[in-house]
C-alpha cells in the first residue's frame, strides 16, 4: 500500500529516535499479533478517521489502550502489605506500575529508545497481575498444574498420545524445549486443547501456568470466554515486552516461542519468538526490578520512622553493602532519599549502556544481534551497579519480608488464592462473568453460544478460572471467600 499523510507524519513524530529504537512501522515486523498488515491498517484508518490519529503513533495508540484498559484500572484495587511492629504501609500495584513506566521512560529517552514503546511495555506488564500478586502467582499455577495433570490422567485412557501428537509440537516449536506440563502430557485431546485454549511458550522450564506477563498478553489480545483473538490491536514486539518483563530474562539465553490457534486470526493463530525482542523490552526488566526494590525499601523506611526506631532502613543497608560504593549513592541513602536511589540507577543504567548502542551505527544489526543473544548486544546496569541492586534484593529478603505478620499474611493469602480459584472453577460464577461480560461488550449472539459452549471444556474452564482471577481486586476476593479484609 501507498504512503498516506499518515504514514508520513508518523515517520517525522519518530525521527528523533536512535536507529536501534522500536518505531511504529518496521520492515522486518510488519504484522499485528493477530496477523492484521499494520501498514494497511492504519492507512484504512487514517483515512476513515484522521482525527483520532493526528500527532498519534500506532505505539501511542496501543500505549493509550493498554493505560485505559479494565485491567490497568485494576491495578487500584490489588495491593501490597508490609508490617513493622504494629504499623503497615498499603501502597497499590498501580503507584508501582506508574513509577515504573516513568523509569523506563528516562532510560529510553536517556538512550535515544522509544520511551512511548517502553512505557506501553511496562504498563502492560502488570495488567495480568492476581490479586496478592507475589503470595498468590505460584499457588494459581500449583493449582492449574495440579487440574491440567488430574484432566490428563483421566483423559489419557480413553486418546492416548501417539508419536504424531509429539511431531505436531516438533513441528509447532522446531529446536525449543517444550515446559514440562506440556512434554509429559499422555492425553492427545488435552495436548490439542492447551494448544488452542492457554497460552504458554516453548523455551521455558518448569510447570509454570501462570505469569503475569503471559496473562497480561492473554487478557489484552484475546477475549478469553470465547477464545478469539482481538484484531489489530498491539504489534508481537509490545507483547513480547509484556510477556518477557523478569529481568535476565534474555533473548536466545532464555529461548523463547508462543504459538496458539485461535478463531479469528488472520493467519490462524498468534505467534510471538525472540525475534521480537527489542532494547526497550530489556529497560522495562530492570526497571521493574530497580523500582520494586526502592519502594519495598522506602515502605520499610517509612514503618522505621513511624516506630520511632533508632536506625533507618536505609542507613542499615548503607552499613550492610559497605562504603566501597558510589558516592552519589551513599548520599542518597544517608539523606533517605528514595529518589536520588532511583536517580543512581537510571544514570547508571544510561552511562553504561550507551557504550553498547554507540560501538555499531546500524540500528538493524543491533536490534539483530539482541534477538539472538549475541553478548556484544546487550545493555543493562554496570556490573557495580547489577550487584548492588542484587544485594539490596537480598537485603529486603533477609531484613524486611521476614516479619512474622508479614510471613503469616502470605501464607495465608495463598491459601485464599487457592480456595477462591477453586471456587470460580466448581461454582457458576463462570457462567455469571460470561453473560456479565457479554452484555459490557455486546456480544453478538454467536460469540454468547460460543462463549457458553466453551465453559463446558475442563481445559478451557482451567484457564477461564485465572482469567476471572487475574481480574478481580483484593476485597472483591475477600468477599468472595466470606472473610473480612486484613
Amino acid at each position: 500500500m501507498a504512503e498516506t499523510e499518515y504514514h508520513v507524519m508518523v515517520q517525522t513524530l519518530e525521527e528523533g529516535l536512535g536507529p536501534w529504537a522500536k518505531k511504529s512501522f518496521e520492515n522486518d515486523s510488519p504484522h499485528f499479533v493477530d496477523g492484521t498488515d499494520i501498514f494497511s491498517f492504519y492507512g484504512a484508518a487514517w483515512e476513515k478517521s484522521p482525527i483520532k490519529y493526528r500527532q498519534r503513533t500506532p505505539i501511542q495508540v496501543e500505549r493509550d489502550r493498554i493505560l485505559y484498559s479494565q485491567g490497568m484500572r485494576k491495578l487500584t484495587e490489588k495491593y501490597h502489605v508490609l508490617y513493622n511492629g504494629q504499623r503497615r504501609i498499603v501502597r497499590s500495584y498501580a503507584t508501582h506500575t506508574m513509577k515504573m513506566a516513568q523509569v523506563a521512560r528516562a532510560i529510553a529517552r536517556g538512550l535515544e529508545l522509544n520511551q512511548d514503546f517502553a512505557e506501553a511495555i511496562a504498563l502492560g506488564a502488570k495488567v495480568g497481575a492476581v490479586p496478592f500478586v507475589h503470595a498468590a502467582k505460584h499457588k494459581l499455577s500449583e493449582w492449574a498444574g495440579e487440574k491440567i495433570a488430574a484432566l490428563d490422567a483421566k483423559s489419557a485412557k480413553e486418546s492416548p498420545l501417539t508419536g504424531s501428537g509429539k511431531s505436531q509440537l516438533e513441528l509447532d516449536f522446531p529446536e525449543k524445549r517444550i515446559p514440562e506440563f506440556v512434554s509429559t502430557l499422555k492425553s492427545s485431546t488435552v495436548l490439542d486443547k492447551i494448544r488452542r485454549y492457554m497460552p504458554w511458550a516453548a523455551g521455558e522450564s518448569g510447570s509454570k501456568l501462570y505469569g503475569s506477563g503471559q496473562e497480561g498478553y492473554w487478557l489484552l489480545c484475546t477475549n478469553p470466554f470465547t477464545n478469539r483473538t482481538r484484531r489489530a490491536q498491539y504489534c508481537p514486539e509490545t507483547m513480547y515486552g509484556i510477556w518477557r518483563h523478569s529481568r535476565g530474562l534474555l533473548p536466545a539465553t532464555h529461548p523463547f516461542h508462543h504459538k496458539c490457534f485461535l478463531d479469528g486470526a488472520s493467519q490462524g493463530y498468534h505467534e510471538i519468538t525472540d525475534a521480537h525482542a527489542t532494547f526497550e523490552s530489556i529497560i522495562v526488566q530492570y526497571a521493574d526490578d530497580i523500582t520494586w526494590v526502592i519502594e519495598n525499601l522506602n515502605d520499610a523506611n517509612e514503618v522505621a520512622l513511624l516506630n520511632d526506631q533508632q536506625r533507618s532502613v536505609y542507613e542499615s543497608l548503607s552499613d550492610e553493602i559497605g562504603e566501597d560504593v558510589d558516592s552519589a549513592l551513599q548520599q542518597a541513602l544517608s539523606r533517605n532519599d528514595a529518589g536520588g536511589i532511583y536517580s543512581y540507577f537510571i544514570n547508571d543504567f544510561i552511562t553504561h549502556s550507551s557504550k553498547t548502542l554507540s560501538r555499531k551505527s546500524g540500528g538493524a544489526e543491533l536490534r539483530n544481534a539482541l534477538t539472538k543473544g549475541t553478548r556484544g548486544a546487550q545493555i543493562g546496569l554496570s556490573s557495580e551497579a547489577d550487584e548492588l541492586l542484587g544485594r539490596m534484593v537480598r537485603y529486603l529478603d533477609s531484613r524486611i519480608f521476614t516479619e512474622p505478620r508479614t510471613k503469616n499474611r502470605t501464607e495465608m493469602l495463598k491459601s485464599i488464592t487457592y480456595a477462591c480459584v477453586d471456587l470460580i472453577y466448581d461454582t457458576e460464577v463462570l457462567p455469571r462473568v460470561v453473560a456479565e461480560q457479554s452484555r459490557l461488550g455486546r456480544w453478538n449472539e454467536d460469540a454468547k453460544k460460543a462463549a457458553v459452549d466453551l465453559l463446558a471444556d475442563d481445559v478451557h474452564r482451567t484457564q477461564a478460572s485465572m482469567d476471572v482471577l487475574a481480574t478481580w481486586g483484593d476485597q472483591e476476593i475477600y468477599d468472595f471467600v466470606g472473610i473480612q479484609a486484613l
